[in-house]
């Protein structure tokens, strides 16, 4: 998301370069992500190392006035892609996101039209991103009963602050094998401890976006975050670290999107992830933390 916004060109291609010398290879974006720069970005930061990394991206959000510019509708699906192809400069897109439901549009539609693109060697994986479970279920009849490719893959909402998809979610997952690329890792910055109650959200964060401050900012996720500082200084460990290995401990997650603004968090964030698992105790101490936010934390679906 960052691309586009609070990153540049050169700093875009330092950073892709440096994930991919650090073994990873997927990156993911979406269409709507600052007006299709961030596609754009992408695809000059990786030019010269297309054969070396996935591509995912997204489709639902408006891209210009033209009903067919947005929502999950088969035309505003083949326009979408077409036009993610451009910016990305690609024939392909290794994995598609229908990036959150359509409820003025049946889902069988929305595949139908994703599995066409599959069909026509536009998209490699087709992936749901803030569904609910049930919807996924749906998802996996509608394809099974049709002959499309199954839906297995999945990007939904988990952090410290936000874990909704521990309950339905998690038994669906199991009992289909979705494969989960998780989001949102730092709570859109609020994990890092950098934030504070008393002051405005800074312009060019997450939480100069109102979803974000929706999602986020109250009362009770700030004194969540006091308390898993305590939890971070008690380990001899950072608040970011105790957040990335709390994650990837989780069993749900099977791999993790992660952002950065600059190359400093973007070591940050990686060395992070780079340690021992946490132990029983301090596990149990973050379940203790997510009961208290249990029943006011944002939901995992839209």
């Amino acid at each position: 998301m960052t691309f586009g916004s609070q990153v540049d060109d050169s700093v875009a291609a330092e950073m892709v370069g440096f994930s991919i010398d650090s073994g990873i290879n997927m990156f993911d974006t979406a269409n709507a992500y600052n007006d299709g720069e961030s596609e754009r970005m992408l695809a000059r930061a990786i030019k010269g190392s297309r054969d070396d990394v996935l591509i995912a991206t997204k489709v639902f959000n408006p891209m210009g006035d033209d009903p067919k510019d947005k929502g999950l509708g088969r035309p505003a699906i083949e326009r979408a892609i077409d036009a993610s192809l451009e910016r990305l400069d690609t024939d392909h897109v290794d994995l598609y996101y229908l990036h959150q439901p359509d409820h003025e549009v049946p889902l069988e539609e929305s595949l139908g039209a994703m599995n066409d693109l599959v069909d026509a060697g536009k998209v490699r994986c087709i992936g749901l991103s803030n569904y609910a479970a049930w919807q996924h279920v749906e998802a996996l009849w509608l394809s099974e009963r049709n002959g499309w490719q199954s839906v297995k893959v999945s990007q939904p909402l988990l952090n410290l602050l936000s874990r909704r998809i521990e309950e339905e979610y998690a038994a669906c997952s199991a009992q289909f094998g979705l494969s989960n690329i998780v989001y949102n890792p730092l709570a859109g910055g609020l994990l890092t401890g950098k934030h504070r109650r008393e002051s405005a959200p800074e312009e060019g964060t997450r939480f100069s976006m109102s979803m974000y401050r929706d999602r986020y900012w109250s009362e009770e996720q700030f004194e969540a975050v006091d308390r898993l500082q305590e939890i971070a200084k008690d380990e001899g460990l950072s608040l970011i670290e105790v957040a990335y290995r709390w994650l990837l401990s989780h069993p749900l997650t099977h791999h993790v999107l992660l952002g950065a603004s600059s190359m400093e968090h973007l070591k940050s964030n990686l060395a992070a992830c780079d340690g021992p698992e946490l132990d029983s105790h301090t596990l149990e101490r973050c379940d203790e933390v997510w009961k208290v936010l249990r029943g006011i934390a944002p939901g995992y679906n839209r």
